[in-house]
């Protein structure tokens, strides 16, 4: 979680959003989480599992990659060291692909 919060705190002035899901989590256990660990991004909680079964999540963590037209453009199995410099140059691939590098 930690280098998720690096990458959102990065792009957090951009037209770029992290959005967190808990899966089947007791709500104060998350809160607790979200505190303990300085989490700035927003965190919803899938109570019943609904929302992932209807993206057919069947492991985690999952990170679901989304255009600015809500279109799923890519998927991201396991963990990863978000705040490492290619997710970086991704997330700005994605943001403006006009851009040059």
């Amino acid at each position: 979680m930690p280098s998720l919060e690096k990458l959102h705190q990065e792009f957090k002035n951009s037209p770029f959003a992290l959005i967190a899901i808990d899966i089947k989590e007791d709500r104060n256990t998350v809160l607790k989480h979200i505190k303990s660990n300085g989490l700035s991004y927003t965190n919803l909680l899938d109570e019943e599992g609904t929302v992932s079964a209807m993206y057919g999540v069947s492991s985690t963590p999952i990170k679901f990659i989304i255009d600015k037209d809500g279109y799923m453009i890519g998927t991201v199995l396991g963990y990863r060291d978000w705040n490492k410099d290619e997710m970086k140059s991704l997330i700005r691939a994605l943001i403006d692909p006009e851009a040059k590098r």
